[in-house]
């Protein structure tokens, strides 16, 4: 509980420090435009908006503001004081625990062997800190911790209120490059991310280790999974490009989300250079292949998006997007879609979310088995849910007739994880056009949401018969660190 609670402590301190540097990233951007348009007279033009489209027919909901060009406006002005009410709640909460108001520690009692034991990891720690040996250091506290031993916690609570205030005293380097403020402030994310997590969670690359269909055929352990709040993933899109990149665009890089769960990378898109993906102005959609498990919204969820534009050599690559972006709770009763539109200095980011509330995992599979896909017909597979009905998830899109398919009869799907309300609908559907004529043929199947256990549908396209599998879970809302196995989540 100890280790839990000073990572919840140190979490919500990132998330301040950030929202403090976005907020003084904010006024020198100000500052530049009053400078750019005549002087401090001048007032900013107005950016649009973002508007969310509730399902179930609820009340308009409040939704995260976007960010027309690269600067401020006075919608993200609002979000920022949204932000920092929400952040300073949090900061309260951690300045009395280290006061000693809030936590309780169980007392237990020390045998001879712990208190050697709490000698050698007291010693550890220390020297571990003076070494500025962060992993080390972490690992030698939760030990000496488990001995029982109150100056460990008593110690735990000064070092990270110490660590605390040397991040709130980090100065900003002065030849810092700042032109890019969104890219600036993914950097500083990276560091403070490396500073706090590598013990917990690995590497800052490391993917998810948590597993989708986690709770499909058990229970979890002390009742710690439930429907809980999660994010759906319909698409990501290049909206915009500013000077200096054209279309067509090669791109290659990592789009994620990161939650409370593990803090690693739950990867959406993920290119390398020599397979890059070919984006046109027509259609500047990515090709998703995630997320691999559902992702959950305990405060926040942060949007990594760090994309690139091949060159003709390596060195001629240019940084198409490269920024970070958090989603806190809405609050909302209703599940909605809503966007997310980020500019950076090549251009502009955008992604179609959707909040669910009580929600479960999904893990869709398809399968041959009857007959061959129709020569001719290019085809797309998609999952809808009940209360979001007008967005689609696109599993699968083949442009040929080549339905890719392994020896069991098995469809390759890109994407299988979807989220769905505990008690709505999800729609799998899938419909062929013909190459030529354009003639369409459509079979859908609906499936009521479980907490477990696997549900099924069959397709049928013509003499192709499929059959549909969706595999249901509820999700964790417990962190899962690296010396945690997941089977005791």
């Amino acid at each position: 509980m100890a280790k839990a609670e000073a990572e919840a402590e140190v979490d919500s301190y990132i998330n301040y420090m950030l929202m403090q540097r976005r907020e003084a990233m904010r006024k020198v951007d100000e500052a530049r435009e009053r400078m750019k348009r005549g002087g401090p007279g001048r007032k900013m033009k107005k950016r649009k908006t973002e508007t969310g489209k509730s399902s179930k027919k609820a009340a308009a909901v409040p939704v995260e503001m976007s960010v027309s060009e690269v600067g401020s406006s006075p919608a993200e002005s609002e979000d920022l004081a949204r932000t920092r009410e929400i952040m300073e709640a949090a900061m309260a909460k951690i300045l009395a625990r280290m006061k000693g108001i809030v936590i309780k520690e169980p007392v237990k009692t020390m045998t001879e062997e712990d208190v050697a034991a709490a000698a050698v990891y007291r010693a550890k720690a220390e020297e571990a800190r003076r070494n500025e040996d962060r992993p080390e250091e972490s690992s030698a506290l939760r030990k000496w911790i488990a001995t029982g031993d109150p100056e460990a916690v008593k110690c735990r609570k000064e070092w990270i209120a110490d660590d605390m205030e040397a991040l709130r005293l980090k100065d900003m380097d002065p030849d810092e490059d700042t032109s890019d403020w969104r890219a600036f402030e993914a950097k500083e994310f990276r560091e403070f991310w490396e500073y706090l997590y590598p013990k917990s969670f690995g590497k800052f690359e490391d993917n998810t280790r948590i597993p989708n269909m986690l709770y499909t055929d058990k229970k979890s352990s002390g009742g710690t999974a439930h429907p809980i709040r999660t994010l759906q993933v319909f698409t990501v899109k290049v909206a915009g490009l500013q000077d200096g990149v054209h279309w067509p665009l090669e791109v290659f890089g990592v789009v994620a989300a990161r939650d409370c769960l593990d803090h690693n990378r739950n990867v959406i898109f993920q290119r390398e250079r020599d397979n890059c993906q070919m984006i046109h102005k027509e259609n500047p959609y990515l090709t998703l292949t995630g997320p691999s498990r559902a992702i959950v919204v305990v405060d926040p969820v942060w949007f990594e998006v760090a994309l690139k534009v091949k060159g003709a050599t390596e060195s001629e690559d240019k940084e198409l997007s490269y920024h970070v972006d958090p989603y806190y709770i809405s609050g909302s009763m209703n599940s909605y879609v809503f966007n997310r539109v980020r500019t950076s200095r090549l251009s502009t980011m955008e992604l179609t979310l959707g909040d669910m509330v009580h929600s479960v995992e999904a893990t869709i599979s398809v399968k041959v088995v009857g007959g061959e896909w129709p020569q001719g017909f290019r085809g797309v597979f998609t999952a809808t849910t009940a209360s979001i009905d007008e967005e689609k998830i696109e599993l699968l899109g083949f442009g040929d007739d080549k339905l890719p398919v392994v020896a069991d009869g098995s469809i390759q799907l890109s994407r299988s994880v979807v989220s769905v309300e505990d008690d709505g609908q999800l729609r799998v559907s899938v419909m062929a056009r013909h190459l030529v004529d354009r003639s369409v043929r459509r079979a859908s199947g609906v499936l009521a949401a479980k907490t477990s256990s696997r549900s099924y549908a069959n397709l049928e396209v013509f003499s192709c018969k499929m059959e549909v599998t969706v595999a249901w879970s509820l999700l964790p809302y417990w962190p899962h660190y690296r010396d945690m196995p997941c089977p005791s989540i």
